[in-house]
């Protein structure tokens, strides 16, 4: 019976000590809770805030990409027209390399075909003008030529043009041009020369001084020893004789000239004269003689002979158509063929250096 009331207080204090564990654990628990959940909020807001960074990030990468796509394609394109111009300068690089070899390739072959194409061109000179010094001239021109390249095989072509000098250089000298010069004077004094026609109207208009024709010193003492009915005869007889007048023409249509016929036989002598001096120039031999005789014989025919302005225009006509303007020229044959040899010869292979 003395156990239980010592029990009973101790009861008690034991259910306070477990209330105040529990209230204890339950606050643990409740703050536990509470700073959960204020780090899930925060947990919460960090992710919030970074999926919207990471959706701009994305907009972003989305806007980078197809700028950077862009670029790409920009890039692409100019690489296209990059490649287009390096094909084309590719291509002109190869067509001026085939140029420069094409130049460069056998450089005697050009040289050749330079020194045929001279000599062609003094051939010509030669041949159809006559032209001896221009021949000289272009066969000097190509020994020259010949020496500064200094080739064996250039040796045959040099003797062939040594030898085509000397006979140029024979020939004797036609001076074409002082002769072209005595024919353009001559052409400007057709002009200065008189007609026949002109000379016989002057002949027949002259008047007799005093209206009467003057008499001889031994014929006037017979006149006036005379009857006067013979002297009134003899005055009136050389009165007709003044107004008539006959003479012998050997060429009376030259003096049945118009003005017009006369201006046009003029003209006429100078393009003689003109064809003359073109034949000379051309050396037409022939011609040049023909034109120079139908000049004269034109003016002998219709201009005044007898006058010193015609006869010596007519010598200087037939000095020139007695002057040689023709030479026979000798062919360049010779130097032709050795051109035309050294252009048939197999070219000669280039020296090529030893290897070391």
């Amino acid at each position: 019976m003395t156990d239980t009331p010592t029990s009973a207080p101790a009861r008690p204090h034991r259910l306070n000590l477990a209330l105040l564990v529990a209230l204890a654990a339950l606050a643990a628990t409740g703050w536990q809770w509470y700073d959960t959940r204020q780090l899930l909020q925060t947990a919460e807001l960090d992710l919030a805030r970074k999926v919207a960074t990471a959706d701009g990030m994305s907009q972003s990468a989305k806007a980078a990409q197809a700028q950077t796509r862009q670029t790409l394609d920009q890039l692409s394109a100019r690489l296209a027209q990059t490649e287009t111009r390096v094909n084309e300068s590719a291509g002109q690089y190869a067509t001026l390399q085939s140029m420069y070899l094409e130049l460069t390739r056998n450089r005697e072959d050009w040289q050749q075909a330079e020194v045929e194409h001279a000599l062609t061109i003094a051939s010509q000179q030669l041949a159809l003008a006559g032209n001896v010094k221009a021949a000289i001239s272009g066969l000097e021109a190509i020994d020259a030529r010949l020496a500064s390249i200094d080739k064996p095989q250039y040796i045959a072509l040099r003797r062939a043009i040594s030898a085509d000098l000397i006979q140029l250089k024979a020939l004797p000298h036609i001076d074409r041009v002082g002769l072209a010069v005595r024919l353009d004077q001559l052409m400007a004094g057709i002009d200065h020369l008189p007609l026949m026609v002109d000379a016989h109207r002057i002949e027949t208009t002259r008047p007799v001084a005093g209206g009467k024709p003057a008499a001889t010193p031994a014929a006037a003492p017979a006149l006036e020893t005379l009857p006067p009915w013979q002297q009134f005869g003899r005055e009136l007889w050389q009165g007709f004789s003044s107004l008539i007048r006959i003479q012998r023409m050997d060429k009376p249509d030259a003096l049945l000239l118009t003005p017009e016929q006369r201006f046009f036989l003029r003209e006429n002598l100078k393009l003689r004269l003109l064809d003359a001096r073109l034949a000379l120039l051309a050396n037409e031999g022939s011609t040049y003689h023909a034109d120079l005789t139908a000049a004269a014989d034109y003016a002998r025919r219709y201009f005044d002979t007898q006058t010193p302005a015609t006869a010596a225009w007519l010598k200087q006509v037939e000095d020139l158509a007695n002057s040689p303007v023709t030479l026979e020229p000798p062919e360049l044959t010779a130097t032709l063929k050795a051109a035309q040899a050294l252009n048939q010869a197999p070219p000669v292979a280039p020296a090529t250096g030893g290897q070391s």
